[in-house]
């Protein structure tokens, strides 16, 4: 029986080193079938929230054009977590990102692999096919679900709250993305964080741009513009 993320997790909680505590093995195939959703096959297969993470991980990995590189499987699931506690910790964000790992990645609009039947992508959520690359987005979602050593807590409100606010980013060289630059680049909501350093490797922007929230979260009580380091 193949071990699930959810399993495996808690052989990492026991601190063995976190390239023993993967599976390794790949998911069960799923089909899309006559289902309405990417999401019904997902929760009609009854997959757990961390198998979800690690799905959408790896197929958006493949949607950037450098699946080979696991900085971007791991800047990817850092990415999505960051949502994930932003909005356990702020109802305002909730309803903006989703509420738990599900939640944000069906959010509508938001994750093309999850939400569009049409995306070639969701062939790829649903049914990984590479078995080192899977290994490779195995990896970054546990890193992301532990918590620890998250690269994107640079500011002062940050480090404070123990919650990064980099929650935007965007592929230029997806076959998908219609130009270089985020539709949202000159939104005053978010700014543009540049190259990003993950573990001991420096993730050119060229590959993932991400942007962080130029405010706090309202109901946090502090909604003014936040001070860059």
């Amino acid at each position: 029986m193949k071990k699930t993320l959810a399993a495996v997790a808690v052989l990492f909680c026991m601190s063995l080193p976190l390239e023993n505590a993967i599976a390794g093995e790949l998911p069960a195939c799923l089909h899309l079938g006559k289902s309405p959703t990417v999401r019904s096959v997902i929760e009609a297969g009854r997959i757990a929230e961390e198998e979800v993470l690690a799905r959408l991980v790896y197929a958006e990995s493949l949607s950037t054009g450098y699946a080979d590189d696991q900085a971007v499987y791991e800047a990817i699931a850092w990415g999505v977590m960051n949502r994930v506690r932003l909005s356990r910790a702020f109802p305002s964000k909730a309803r903006i990102y989703g509420s738990g790992i599900k939640g944000v990645i069906f959010k509508e609009g938001q994750f093309n692999p999850a939400v569009s039947k049409r995306s070639r992508f969701s062939k790829e959520f649903l049914c990984p096919s590479d078995k080192a690359r899977w290994r490779m987005a195995e990896l970054a979602a546990l890193k992301a679900l532990a918590g620890s050593g998250n690269p994107f807590i640079e500011t002062p409100w940050e480090k404070e709250h123990g919650l990064s606010l980099v929650v935007g980013f965007y592929y230029p060289h997806s076959i998908q993305a219609k130009s270089p630059l985020a539709p949202w680049e000159k939104s005053r909501a978010l700014k543009f964080i540049g190259d990003v350093k993950i573990g001991g490797t420096v993730l050119s922007s060229r590959k993932v741009r991400f942007y962080r929230l130029t405010s706090a979260p309202v109901d946090a009580g502090s909604a003014h513009a936040l001070d860059e380091k």
